[in-house]
């Protein structure tokens, strides 16, 4: 049997400058856990991968390299890229604490985890940076869909992020401090539905050229802000750049912050928050990240925030120090 477990990704300042139409890229992120699980046993049936797709209620068995069903094209995709050496059917199981479509790189970190598994049942050494680009491949080359490379880092890598992106999509990781006290400080919210990244992509890409270069500027200056607090250990730096990385998304396109998004925004900053930033792409639902300055004006913040819709809810997590990992057991 073979666990792998990749972190997912929140607070990413600078996301959208990652992109082929964004670059050169600086992007800031924070690897968070609960992630995502995947597990690979032997089962009986040669050349057979049965995917257990437990938070959609769905299994069913697939041929690597045989037409695919479609039904989950990531994963499909993700086998048919490592498929199990030849004779042997396995049952490939995956789960995700945070619900799919919430803005914190659900499926780079299925993705991730996936390759790595399936990587270590074929005895392949890959580096986290070889398995972070398959990975961005499969969502781009493979399935035709836009993706930028830093989701996929932050899962190989886990911790807290500086990311540099000189030509899109080749990347370097800088690992920053850890920062133990920011697990206590920070809070993640889920607005309640997925958002709709492909269609935000397109947007965004529509009106690249009319937005022009500064709001990309000031992505990567929020980015480089986030870094340089975290350096210096300031939590009121780091919420400003929180800030200012949201108001830059809302000016590369309106609908990046979405009703939701403000409503939440508007009663945290009434509370007093260090700072706030729509995780990923943004767009409808998705989820927004806060920074306190407390643990108990972090509690009461969400409890606020659960009150104004039934829909909202807290998401447990804390930072992921650790990347993706790996574990093999016998029998």
């Amino acid at each position: 049997m073979i666990r792998a477990s990749a972190p997912l990704r929140i607070c990413d300042n600078g996301g959208w400058t990652d992109t082929w139409f964004g670059s050169p890229g600086r992007v800031f992120n924070v690897a968070v856990r609960p992630g995502v699980e995947v597990t690979i046993r032997e089962i009986s049936g040669p050349e057979t991968v049965v995917l257990d797709v437990r938070d959609f209620g769905d299994r069913y068995a697939m041929v690597p390299g045989a037409p695919r069903a479609g039904r989950h094209p990531l994963l499909e995709a993700a086998v048919d890229r490592v498929p199990p050496p030849p004779g042997f059917g396995v049952e490939l199981s995956v789960h995700s604490a945070v619900p799919a479509g919430s803005g914190t790189g659900t499926s780079a970190a299925v993705a991730v985890a996936v390759l790595g598994a399936l990587s270590a049942l074929c005895s392949r050494q890959m580096s986290k940076q070889e398995i972070a680009a398959a990975a961005h491949r499969l969502e781009v080359d493979v399935l035709g869909g836009e993706s930028g490379v830093q989701d996929q880092l932050c899962s190989a890598f886990g911790g807290i992020n500086y990311i540099e992106i000189e030509h899109y999509p080749v990347a370097s990781v800088r690992s920053l401090p850890v920062w133990a006290e920011l697990s206590r400080l920070v809070s993640v919210v889920f607005l309640g539905r997925a958002h709709d990244s492909t269609a935000v992509h397109r947007q965004v890409i529509e009106d690249a050229g009319r937005t022009g270069p500064s709001t990309f500027a000031a992505l990567r200056d929020a980015a480089e802000a986030a870094r340089d607090a975290v350096l210096a250990r300031d939590l009121d730096a780091l919420g400003q750049s929180m800030i200012a990385n949201t108001q830059a998304q809302s000016a590369l396109h309106r609908d990046l912050v979405g009703d939701d998004a403000r409503m939440v925004i508007e009663a945290a900053a009434a509370q007093g928050v260090v700072g706030w930033k729509v995780n990923g792409a943004g767009g409808n639902g998705g989820s927004v990240t806060f920074l306190s300055r407390t643990e108990e004006e972090r509690t009461a913040l969400e409890r606020k925030l659960e009150q104004l819709d039934p829909r909202y809810r807290v998401l447990p997590v804390s930072i992921s120090a650790a990347g993706l990992e790996i574990e093999e057991f016998d029998g």
